[in-house]
């Protein structure tokens, strides 16, 4: 798999210097059990079995990025879930140390994953399964909006040579559409909805939002007149019913990866300004790890420095700065992460 973030995780290849790593949470005798393999007895077992990880695409190292701490794996294998016939599949399998259990870290890896699943490797169905005894599993799997399929009785025998139940479920693409489609999703920006962001009006203080005319905008050269930018920079930020509801852009501004953002007007102060930041962090999660993120914003724009703060963003300075909207008090902030929203 390629290399990917969450807010809290970096999920990348696995390479030798993580054993130490692996080890400490191999061994713990409440971890292996849950997915039918038994705890490591030494680091010697652990390494030769890391070996087999090294250089294998279908499995990451889940790493928590404020420690820098290898705490777990995630990975997609053939499917044994018999759904031949039904087009590209692969089954989801992970483990967690015991340390990050009841912190929601298993499901924001499981997101991501299915994120490119779907739509990277496009597969037509993802399943997983658990033991019975493993409701830890299970929740994780049911927050993710994976759909109970059936039982099989006795279909794992585990370490011990004892047979398992497995509960299966499964996921299809037009499932993990429909999720997607529940909440705002991103889309690239198109020429129709550039010009449509330059008719929006903002009244009072916020007016110093407001775009200049289309020709006018061309006229000026701003990226957003720019085709090639569209494509590479801008998404739109559209509702479960395909309208234009914002847009965000990602690009360098003196070397630093910047965030611009904008709601559409008679949506601002509802309350969708959370669900819109989560979307953009999950863009720039997916599209751009391991990178830092960073964002200007007016320094009297209330609404939107507590939605910035909720995400985790921090203030880092502020200046006075000329801009092509007009002269503003600015706020510059760095995203440095926090709990999923």
């Amino acid at each position: 798999m390629k290399v990917m973030q969450t807010r809290r995780l970096l999920l990348r290849p696995w390479c030798m210097e993580d054993l130490e790593d692996f080890y400490a949470y191999a061994k713990d005798p409440d971890v292996g059990p849950n997915a039918g393999w038994k705890p490591h007895a030494s680091k010697k077992e652990s390494r030769e079995i890391l070996k087999n990880f090294v250089g294998n695409g279908n499995v990451s190292a889940i790493v928590l990025k404020e420690t820098g701490k290898v705490v777990g794996s995630v990975g997609l294998s053939e499917n044994r879930l018999a759904h031949t016939g039904e087009g590209p599949c692969r089954e989801l399998g992970y483990v967690l140390a015991r340390s990050c259990w009841g912190h929601g870290m298993m499901t924001e890896a499981v997101r991501c994953v299915q994120k490119y699943a779907f739509e990277e490797l496009k597969l037509n169905i993802l399943t997983v399964g658990h033991f019975t005894f493993n409701a830890r599993s299970r929740r994780v799997i049911e927050k993710c909006g994976f759909r109970y399929e059936k039982m099989l009785k006795g279909s794992y025998t585990d370490y011990r040579g004892v047979k398992m139940d497995e509960v299966c479920y499964c996921l299809t693409r037009e499932e993990y559409e429909s999720l997607e489609q529940k909440r705002f999703c991103a889309a690239r920006l198109t020429l129709e909805q550039a010009k449509k962001i330059c008719g929006w009006r903002y009244s009072g203080r916020y007016a110093a939002y407001n775009f200049p005319a289309w020709e006018e905008l061309c006229a000026r050269g701003w990226a957003m007149a720019s085709a090639e930018k569209r494509k590479t920079e801008f998404h739109a930020i559209l509702d479960e019913n395909g309208t234009l509801c914002g847009f965000f852009r990602f690009f360098f501004q003196g070397g630093i990866l910047t965030l611009g953002l904008g709601i559409r007007p008679d949506l601002c102060g509802l309350g969708f300004g959370r669900r819109i930041i989560s979307l953009v962090l999950r863009e720039f999660f997916f599209c751009y790890p391991g990178q830092d993120l960073e964002l200007e914003v007016r320094s009297f724009n209330h609404r939107a420095l507590a939605c910035y703060w909720s995400a985790g963003f921090e203030e880092t300075v502020r200046y006075e700065k000329n801009t092509p909207l007009g002269p503003g008090d600015i706020i510059r902030m760095k995203f440095s992460g926090g709990d999923e929203f």
